[in-house]
């Protein structure tokens, strides 16, 4: 899947989104982790894709390798909970919840994530912290 985003019009997208809405080069990172978990559905994988794809230019706009990477799984747990991933149905059927009971989950884990990245990208982006 790296390959094929890397190769794609995607990667050139949210950069261009990123200089477009004016925001700071380390933006990049949390936003990256956020579209590829909601691609692959998944915070592992969304965070690998997105450092597959994305590491060199952060690492070339000044982003340091600590803070990308955080900031990159920060932004991977905002929709890694979409039920098209395993972790919707394994979470659901551990308490016996219905599919239309695990869906009003959605906008509260989805509120966690952006929090997450939020506070992560504060810490490592905007502050610089522990760097």
């Amino acid at each position: 899947m790296a390959g094929i985003i890397s190769n794609s019009g995607l990667r050139n997208v949210l950069i261009d989104g990123i200089d477009l809405l004016g925001l700071p080069s380390y933006a990049l990172a949390p936003v990256s982790g956020i579209f590829m978990s909601a691609a692959t559905v998944s915070t592992t994988a969304g965070a690998a894709v997105a450092s597959s794809v994305f590491s060199t230019t952060l690492l070339e706009l000044g982003v340091a390798g600590l803070a990308g990477a955080a900031m990159i799984h920060a932004g991977a747990t905002v929709l890694d909970h979409l039920p098209l991933g395993s972790f919707f149905h394994a979470t659901a059927g551990s308490v016996l919840m219905s599919f239309q009971g695990r869906l009003k989950l959605i906008p509260y884990e989805s509120v966690v994530g952006l929090t997450i990245a939020i506070v992560s990208t504060l810490i490592f982006g905007v502050f610089k912290l522990f760097l």
